[in-house]
């Protein structure tokens, strides 16, 4: 299969499982190891299509990020109660990554410690059918870190971002659509963060194969892909968790994590 080619299809499961509580970095690594696509596994590409999802969400909620820019310059409670919520919420995330950067992506090197994570992970969305609620509360800055605690716990590959994040507001009681805004914001920081991070790395220690035998148009393309298809990918999760479908997802990260397994135990 050529680069190309390998560039769209990571590009597309990036974009959808981003945002679905399915971990976009457990089928990245799956999706490296069971096709092979060895080629797609730098710096660079992960930089490119994490940066189109970026920009997906940031258009998704582009009117709401205006509204709380704007109450914040006006100093309004609601806007600073958000921003204080989002800042509390990147703290267990930035430093467990200082903390263990080289254990995590350690865990990102085995394909069967993703599939165990994912295995966790649908058994988290499950229990969101059991024990989760929809109470029409607010993010407090209170619930905003305990988000970013699941967060955190996040950063291991195979337990999605959103699944556990949006599993925690079930948990607390967060309205539905209050839950998914602040899910899909509260990473922002920490994507632009991580990513800038890792770029100042790559370019002080001349890394020249963190971005090797990647090209302008397949970056261009592996951009704007994640970019389209994971804004889509945004609005089907609002929908979904408007009609609270959401841990129906529990299921599908089940049967990948087994099936998973089951490849690497028998063979490709």
């Amino acid at each position: 299969m050529n680069d190309l080619l390998q560039m769209i299809l990571l590009a597309v499961v990036q974009g959808l499982t981003e945002f679905l509580p399915v971990s976009s970095s457990g089928h990245l690594v799956l999706a490296k190891h069971l096709l092979g696509f060895e080629a797609m596994s730098g710096l660079g590409v992960e930089l490119l299509l994490h940066g189109g999802t970026l920009v997906a969400v940031l258009a998704y909620y582009r009117n709401f990020i205006v509204e709380v820019s704007v109450g914040l310059f006006r100093g309004t409670r609601e806007a600073w109660r958000f921003a204080w919520a989002v800042l509390l919420s990147m703290i267990p995330a930035v430093v467990l990554g200082l903390l263990f950067e080289a254990q995590l992506e350690a865990c990102a090197e085995s394909p069967f410690f993703v599939c165990c994570a994912l295995i966790f992970t649908g058994g988290l969305l499950l229990a969101t059918r059991r024990f989760g609620r929809d109470a029409g509360r607010d993010v407090s800055p209170a619930r905003g870190f305990l988000m970013g605690l699941a967060q955190a716990v996040a950063m291991l590959p195979g337990v999605s971002r959103s699944g556990s994040t949006i599993a925690m507001s079930r948990f607390l009681g967060v309205a539905s659509d209050k839950a998914a805004a602040f899910s899909f914001l509260m990473v922002v920081p920490v994507i632009i963060g991580g990513n800038a991070l890792h770029l100042f790395k790559a370019v002080h220690d001349h890394d020249a194969s963190a971005f090797a035998g990647l090209t302008w148009p397949m970056g261009i393309v592996g951009f704007v892909v994640s970019a389209f298809v994971g804004y889509l990918s945004v609005a089907w999760m609002v929908r979904l968790l408007g009609c609270h479908s959401f841990w129906r997802f529990g299921f599908y990260c089940l049967a990948v994590g087994l099936g998973g397994l089951l490849c690497f135990a028998f063979g490709r």
